[in-house]
């Protein structure tokens, strides 16, 4: 038992070392631009989205931002496709946006792009540790004990498990988003502007809601939903 303890000690002792190391590269650095272009993007938004930090790029596309390796940054621009990135170490990052409009105006391609993007994102965090994310079996845990106890409290694994319910989340906002989108708004109501993005807003459907509908079931909630939209506004007037 004494000897299981000193061991556990010195890998606890081992673990921690490399924390301290890493703790010292406080912030992400870089510079975002237009992909497939030497163009350098301007006013675009850096979030953590580990501790809510978020700085603007500045007129030369360059960022740096409060973050440790291992944290996920947001990136958004308005006219273009947010991208999530895992800050890697203390290496500059070179981040790529895509113009929105070079996508095909067809919900199911962006979302795509978008869900590819979360799961390599996701996949990044889950390459950091070893026991996360892996089927519960009892023999990865009886072979490598102090492993699995390092791994339990680990950094890597709380940033793993962060991203997994954030990847979950957003996940449930792009299976709405196929049945509830500005295509299918316009197609099935007379709604434009300020309308149309205000019924957007306040119809839109939970996940529940959504789960076992098909395109006939969109277009049915979108038709009523719109009528009593519009019913709202004309007993305001």
């Amino acid at each position: 038992m004494k000897a299981f303890l000193i061991m556990l000690s010195l890998s606890l002792l081992l673990f921690i070392l490399p924390k301290k190391t890493l703790a010292q590269i406080t912030s992400a650095k870089g510079v975002i631009l237009e992909k497939g272009t030497q163009i350098r993007i301007a006013l675009a938004v850096v979030t953590n989205i580990n501790n809510k930090q978020a700085v603007g790029s500045n007129d030369m596309g360059f960022f740096q931002v409060k973050a440790k390796p291992g944290d996920t940054l947001l990136i958004t621009k308005r006219h273009f496709d947010n991208i999530y990135v895992v800050v890697p170490g203390n290496q500059d990052l070179v981040i790529n946006l895509v113009r929105a409009d070079m996508l095909l105006d067809d919900v199911t391609i962006k979302a795509e792009n978008k869900q590819q993007n979360l799961s390599a994102v996701r996949l990044e965090h889950r390459k950091k540790t070893y026991f996360y994310g892996k089927k519960k079996n009892p023999l990865y845990y009886v072979r490598y004990p102090l492993a699995a106890i390092m791994e339990l409290f680990s950094t890597e694994r709380k940033n793993a498990k962060r991203f997994d319910r954030y990847y979950d989340n957003e996940t449930k906002e792009l299976e709405i988003d196929r049945f509830f989108n500005v295509s299918l708004v316009k197609n099935n109501t007379s709604l434009t502007g300020k309308q149309m993005n205000k019924f957007m807003l306040d119809y839109r459907p939970k996940h529940k809601q959504i789960k076992n509908w098909n395109t006939y079931d969109a277009a049915d909630y979108i038709k009523r939903s719109a009528k009593q939209y519009l019913d709202t506004l004309n007993t305001s007037l």
